[in-house]
Formats: C-alpha cells, sequence, structure tokens
C-alpha cells in the first residue's frame, strides 16, 4: 500500500452527534482518579465533580447524556490503561 494511502493512527472521525461527548471527555484529562500501588498506578476513572463544574450551565437532562457518554468511554479507556 502507497504510504499516501496508510492511515494516520492519530487521526479519525468523530460523527457529528459524538462530538460533545468527546470534546467533554478530551477537556477531562486531568480529572482522573489513579491510586499509586506497588505494580505501578491503577487508574480509578474520572472524577465526576469536576466533570460536572466543567459542563456547569447544562440542563439536568443534558448533563444525564453527557454523562452517560462519558461513562462509556470511560470504561474503554480503563480497560487501556490498567490493561
Amino acid at each position: 500500500m502507497p504510504d499516501a494511502q496508510i492511515p494516520d493512527p492519530e487521526t479519525f472521525d468523530v460523527p457529528r452527534e459524538n462530538w460533545r461527548a468527546v470534546t467533554a471527555f478530551l477537556a477531562l484529562e486531568t480529572q482522573w482518579r489513579v491510586v499509586a500501588g506497588p505494580v505501578g498506578l491503577i487508574w480509578c476513572g474520572l472524577d465526576y465533580a469536576a466533570a460536572a463544574a466543567a459542563v456547569r450551565g447544562r440542563n439536568r437532562r443534558a448533563w444525564q447524556r453527557l454523562l452517560g457518554e462519558l461513562k462509556v468511554m470511560e470504561s474503554a479507556a480503563l480497560e487501556v490503561l490498567n490493561g
């Protein structure tokens, strides 16, 4: 396959309906709860109080939907981080 056809692993499409959740998830990159154990770091999950503060101003229904979307991404990330 010519180099021009090889997809860049750092580039990916985000469907329009997921954009809000992806940008919120990326904005929370420093809001992970992490514990240092004898075998290294254990990633526990996102700090939802910080997440709520980050999206302050959204109505309750929008926050509940976004929280559900964040939990899906958090779960996938935890599998990778704690591999």
